[in-house]
């Protein structure tokens, strides 16, 4: 864990995007615990859920709500122009969907395709790269991505058209991770959550949010400091591409 800071000296700062339910709502209570000054993203504010609603009462400036829609292209550079230079040590992105139900190839239209490759690839890679000038030398920047990315763990075939978008984010996040954020400082995780009890993970997941999220956490935060690229699940193994 990292030395705990306070809002006044706002020595940490972090953006939890994708914060209304799940496992990016329980990133955003973690962090605030762990003294954190958190920015959470939602697609609407004016249905914020209650739970994060909550969480904004018990933390007062500590937790700031702003509305994001990762499928407007043009809100990326909006945002980062409000942040300013260098205002984020910590940029998590855990906005996705799971895709449409057949998850087969020739089944799949070309907006069902379109909608979920945007969406879990190559929305999170235009935010990202838009919010680099925002993140500070040493910070990390950290993408939702899933075991299901990896072409070599992929014993099963299941879930093709999930599986295929989120192996084009470890690939699309690699080239910015090379070329823009490592020699701009910035660190990038590509991070498994394991399988979780939230409404894509089912019921009968064996992972509560609660344990993924203190994982990821720990994991995020022992990242500060180091400019390299990592594919690693919440208990901070390494996983291969």
């Amino acid at each position: 864990m990292i030395k705990a800071a306070t809002v006044e000296d706002a020595a940490y700062r972090a953006m939890v995007v994708g914060a209304s339910r799940g496992i990016g709502l329980g990133l955003v209570r973690v962090l605030l615990t762990h003294g954190w000054q958190v920015t959470a993203t939602v697609r609407d504010t004016a249905r914020t859920p209650p739970a994060l609603s909550d969480l904004q009462k018990q933390h007062d400036v500590a937790l700031e709500i702003i509305e994001l829609d990762l499928g407007q292209s043009s809100r990326p550079a909006e945002l980062a122009q409000s942040l300013g230079p260098q205002a984020l040590n910590l940029l998590v992105i855990s906005a996705g969907i799971m895709g449409p139900d057949h998850q087969r190839a020739e089944q799949a239209s070309r907006e069902e395709t379109g909608e979920l490759f945007d969406l879990n690839a190559m929305a999170p890679l235009r935010l990202a790269r838009a919010l680099l000038p925002a993140m500070t030398p040493q910070g990390v920047i950290g993408f939702l991505s899933s075991r299901m990315g990896s072409v070599s763990l992929n014993d099963s075939g299941d879930r093709e058209l999930y599986r295929a978008s989120k192996a084009a984010l470890n690939s699309l996040t690699r080239g910015f991770a090379v070329n823009e954020a490592i020699p701009a400082g910035v660190g990038v995780l590509n991070l498994h959550p394991g399988w979780v009890q939230t409404d894509m993970g089912g019921d009968d997941a064996p992972v509560t949010v609660e344990q993924s999220v203190t994982g990821l956490v720990k994991v995020l935060e022992g990242a500060l400091g180091r400019s390299e690229q990592r594919f690693v699940d919440f208990e901070d193994q390494t996983l291969t591409w």
